[in-house]
């Protein structure tokens, strides 16, 4: 039995020590929330094994009944340290005021003054001496005792609910330090209730202060107590709808929210090296790779297929400014990159649009009012009528494709006929010796002036490349309805003879020639503002037909007609029977 308890005393001692260098590990990092009372905690664990080991070795003596009293200076600042502890680790600082210190204090005053003047027998009532007794003593607890006890156990539980009802809500990042921190709480006070109310030679309550040591060692220096707040946790990673990962100082990933599992489609990334986790996203990979700088927070932005994210690697680091992790944050901007993309269009085509305003269509426009002031001159009121004409449709014009820079869509919508609107925009281009043949006939809703646009520049198109075997383009700087002026930026009509032909189908409409036709590469490029095979034009003309389609909510396309040449093919139109074909103008 003497044998038991002295191995059993040095024990305690070897245990003391280990509580001991972890509350002066804890007091180092007093800074941070909970470092001042888990230290507290862990001194007072470490005054009570000392007191239990130093009364077994003076056991029967009255040096040993000294240490069964000073049993209660370790354990009485312990539990007011758990308590605390637990208030700071669940994020209830709060409740950490002067007067809860005052209220914590008033338990151990009470006690230390019915030990000091109390009654005898109103802490211990002791017999003895005894060599079946631990200390050599029959010791029996009396009233203070055990109102002692249930107080104490009273700070356990509300301490332990805490911290599980913690362990419920943290998440995966701080459940295994949680539950280290659980397992150290109940070790002691679970031998504590053995040695109470079972029969058992010694104490285990001290005993099992070794596995809170080692469990506290495993929560400190693995589970990284006090490294990371907590609270970050909630803050950081749940809240933020972009995928978060936190990485450790190791690489390795601790947590990742839902966003982050998503975005890798993996569940079980958690544990896993950043290398592994990003395996199946390379350019997430190598740009973490870049990102990895300890020294200050990076950025950047990546592509990945036709997606992009904007990603960032912000270090964390504890007070002493030394890191002990990573925050990974991956939020994706593919909308805003599209709306920047599609700005950034937008800005170039205005710019192009205004070069075509300020030059191509001005220019004629000052070259009519010179005309208009040589008639006047002449006194011709037939050349004043047609200069009239020219200068009205030059500013319908000017307005039209100004509409069209800034992506207006059509509101004047009126009930048309093919065959009228093909006719109208006959009459205003320069045709030469081509014709016209209607072969079908049906109605049409939408704006008059830009169906007429449409119409005159798909006309003017195919008289204009008819015959030259050129690529149609957007020259749409001839003058409507009449020749050109001679001037150095006029070009004669190079498509005689050409033969268009509109068309109606039941859900659009179709306009063809008999020219030498566009090539199947080249037939998306010619909707392209800027296209011309024409040194004066403009290539809008195709451009301002296509705008022309989608702001109707319908669709074009480039084919080849029945006689090989260019075929426009309108379609989306609200379904229609084709009426009978009309007498080729």
């Amino acid at each position: 039995m003497a044998t038991l308890l002295v191995a059993y005393a040095f024990l305690l001692l070897a245990v003391a020590v280990v509580l001991g260098t972890l509350s002066v590990y804890a007091w180092g990092r007093r800074d941070y929330s909970g470092g001042t009372a888990l230290a507290v905690l862990l001194a007072g664990l470490s005054i009570w094994d000392l007191c239990v080991a130093a009364g077994v070795l003076t056991r029967g003596t009255e040096l040993a009944l000294l240490f069964a009293y000073g049993v209660f200076v370790g354990v009485m600042p312990a539990m007011a340290g758990l308590f605390a502890f637990a208030l700071a680790y669940t994020d209830r600082d709060r409740y950490l005021s002067r007067r809860t210190v005052a209220l914590l204090t008033v338990e151990p005053i009470v006690f230390f003054a019915a030990l000091f003047v109390g009654p005898d027998g109103a802490i211990y009532s002791i017999s003895g001496p005894t060599d079946a007794a631990m200390y050599g003593w029959e010791i029996t607890g009396g009233p203070v005792f055990w109102g002692h006890l249930v107080y104490s156990y009273a700070l356990i539980a509300v301490s332990s609910a805490l911290i599980i009802h913690y362990a419920l809500v943290s998440g995966g990042l701080y459940r295994k330090q949680v539950y280290a921190v659980l397992l150290a709480i109940g070790l002691p006070w679970f031998g504590s209730v053995l040695s109470i109310f079972g029969d058992t030679s010694i104490e285990l309550t001290p005993l099992l202060l070794a596995g809170t040591g080692l469990t506290l060692s495993w929560a400190f220096f693995r589970g990284r107590l006090l490294d990371i707040s907590p609270v970050a946790y909630r803050e950081v990673v749940e809240s933020l709808n972009s995928a978060v990962f936190v990485v450790d100082t190791n690489s390795k990933i601790i947590e990742a929210n839902d966003a982050g599992r998503q975005l890798l489609r993996e569940e079980t990334i958690v544990g896993q090296s950043v290398e592994d986790a990003l395996e199946t996203s390379p350019e997430l990979l190598e740009k973490y790779r870049g990102l990895n700088d300890d020294a200050k927070e990076t950025q950047a932005v990546i592509e990945q297929r036709d997606r992009f994210f904007d990603v960032q690697l912000t270090p964390l680091y504890d007070s002493r400014d030394t890191l002990v992790g990573r925050v990974f944050l991956v939020h994706e901007i593919t909308e805003q990159k599209q709306r920047e993309r599609e700005l950034e269009r937008r800005n170039q085509q205005l710019d192009q649009f205004a070069a075509v305003l300020s030059h191509d269509l001005r220019n004629p426009l000052s070259v009519a009012s010179g005309r208009l002031a040589l008639a006047r001159e002449r006194n011709d009121p037939e050349e004043f009528d047609r200069v009239e004409e020219a200068h009205e449709r030059m500013s319908s014009l000017i307005d039209e494709v100004l509409a069209f820079a800034r992506d207006e869509k059509t509101t004047d919508r009126v009930e048309l006929r093919l065959s009228a609107l093909a006719k109208a925009a006959w009459a205003h281009v320069d045709t030469g010796e081509a014709t016209l043949q209607i072969d079908g006939d049906r109605e049409i809703t939408g704006d008059r002036d830009q169906l007429l646009q449409l119409f005159e520049n798909v006309v003017r198109n195919a008289v204009e490349h008819g015959s030259t075997g050129g690529r149609p383009g957007g020259d749409d700087s001839t003058e409507h309805g009449h020749s050109r002026p001679e001037s150095d930026n006029s070009v004669e009509p190079a498509g005689t003879g050409v033969t268009i032909r509109v068309d109606a189908t039941s859900d659009g409409f179709t306009i063809g020639d008999d020219g030498p036709g566009v090539p199947p590469e080249e037939r998306e490029e010619i909707f392209t503002h800027g296209v011309t095979s024409s040194e004066s034009g403009t290539g809008l003309g195709l451009a301002i037909v296509q705008h022309v389609v989608k702001s109707h909510g319908w669709a074009v396309e480039m084919t080849e007609s029945r006689s090989g040449g260019a075929k426009l093919v309108v379609s989306g139109l609200e379904t229609q029977s084709v009426q009978s074909p009309e007498t080729p103008s």
